[in-house]
């Protein structure tokens, strides 16, 4: 993978204020991430691989809605019509 992350851009969308030494220190981990990750386009996968396993499925509960005992007010303070009210992130 030779795609790199702008940090600048995640530090601000994190809210973050960072020295250009963090900066670089960031820069140099996340290049190492995506390397480390990268390495599974290397995995080969054989037609049998492909195929679904069934027998996973069957693991799993029915997903079902269901009322809780708790509101969302026992959580916070900061609830407005039964939602979490929270500052906005997006510019």
């Amino acid at each position: 993978m030779s795609e790199e992350i702008d940090v600048k851009k995640v530090a601000k969308l994190a809210r973050l204020k960072l020295t250009e030494e963090e900066e670089a220190y960031y820069k140099r981990e996340f290049k190492t991430i995506l390397k480390y990750v990268g390495k599974i386009s290397e995995v080969e996968i054989n037609s049998d691989m492909k195929e679904k396993d069934e027998t996973l499925q069957e693991k799993y509960r029915s997903d079902k809605p269901q009322s809780s005992p708790v509101s969302p007010e026992q959580f916070s303070n900061n609830v407005e019509n039964r939602f979490f009210k929270v500052p906005k992130i997006i510019d």
